[in-house]
């Protein structure tokens, strides 16, 4: 069975055997949330990346047998129809658009696969931090954000480009509105206005999510994504290339090392950062980690490569053919 995860950022397709096990994975980036606040469609490089990523997997795998589904870029875009309509005449395959449920649901159960595989188990919450959404499930909820890496950053990349002299002192260093004012308070020690405003902002977009969070206590989180997994990766010594899904799984982080992976990043150039995280990702990476640093506090941190894509191959027949009867 090859399963695709068509998302904001990356496609991701994995070849899994009736036992679940992992055959063969791959990653393309093809960042299709690029743009897409200002414009309201996929973009001209990103349908090319997309393309270009199908016609290597074409190259091994008759398409028109795959599950593929496509997540939150895809269910905002204005084009995403038409794209897929040429798609299926190019390569045979049909992508369905899931809604922002059934992907948190199916995340879930991904991400509890690979727990299962690495003979974890108990009570966890599950977030999955995507290029234009989050979702994050507990207990028998799900629920989708409308934040992801891409997506937030280009929101506040205006005021980035040009940070007024007077924003930090005024708003943020000493208001007393702040229950967490010792994490607020060490952004202070970098000298970067452009990476302080990306970070005070990060806590006001995750708000909504961490009063979930604060609600039901949860104490176990398991993350799945690119931004937590590369950091994993990056601590070990991996490149982007030399990346693989075993040297992850089940691997703890907490929350400040986002924050020191994210000043890494943006200290940077593009080819060093490359090198890490991939092409195209370094800014959006660095969005990702202020995000889960200002998301987390004293949670344990568990961290599985297996996701979307996981749980769409594990669906059954019968699931699989009711989603696309219920379009």
């Amino acid at each position: 069975m090859l399963a695709l995860d068509i998302g904001s950022n990356t496609l991701r397709a994995v070849e899994m055997g009736d036992g679940f096990e992992k055959k063969r994975e791959f990653e393309f980036i093809i960042a299709a949330a690029q743009g897409l606040n200002e414009s309201g469609v996929i973009g001209e490089g990103a349908i090319a990346r997309l393309r270009d990523a199908l016609r290597k997997l074409s190259g091994d795998y008759d398409l028109s047998k795959a599950r593929a589904v496509a997540t939150a870029a895809f269910r905002k875009a204005g084009n995403t129809r038409e794209l897929f309509e040429a798609l299926r005449g190019e390569f045979g395959i049909k992508i369905l658009c899931i809604d922002a449920l059934l992907e948190a649901k199916l995340s879930v159960l991904g991400m509890k696969l690979g727990l299962r595989k690495c003979g974890l188990s108990g009570e966890f919450g599950f977030c999955d931090l995507g290029g234009a959404s989050c979702e994050f499930g507990f207990k028998n909820e799900a629920k989708s954000f409308d934040f992801g890496i891409i997506s937030f950053y280009e929101r506040v990349r205006g005021e980035i480009l040009s940070p007024s002299g007077s924003f930090f002192v005024s708003e943020f260093k000493f208001a007393p509105k702040f229950k967490s004012r010792d994490k607020r308070l060490k952004i202070q020690q970098f000298s970067d206005k452009g990476f302080k405003i990306l970070a005070f902002r990060a806590f006001e977009t995750v708000a909504p999510l961490q009063k979930i969070l604060k609600k039901h206590g949860v104490r176990r989180v398991v993350l799945n994504s690119g931004v937590p997994t590369a950091l994993c990766a990056f601590k070990q010594g991996l490149s982007y290339a030399d990346y693989h899904s075993g040297a992850v799984d089940g691997r703890r982080l907490h929350a400040g090392e986002f924050l020191h992976f994210a000043h890494r990043l943006w200290r940077m150039g593009e080819a060093e950062a490359a090198l890490w995280v991939g092409s195209m990702r370094r800014t959006y990476f660095v969005a990702g980690c202020l995000l889960l640093f200002a998301l987390f506090d004293r949670e344990e941190l568990v961290v599985i490569d297996e996701g979307l894509r996981e749980g769409v191959a594990a669906m059954s027949e019968v699931e699989w053919l009711r989603c696309w009867g219920q379009k």
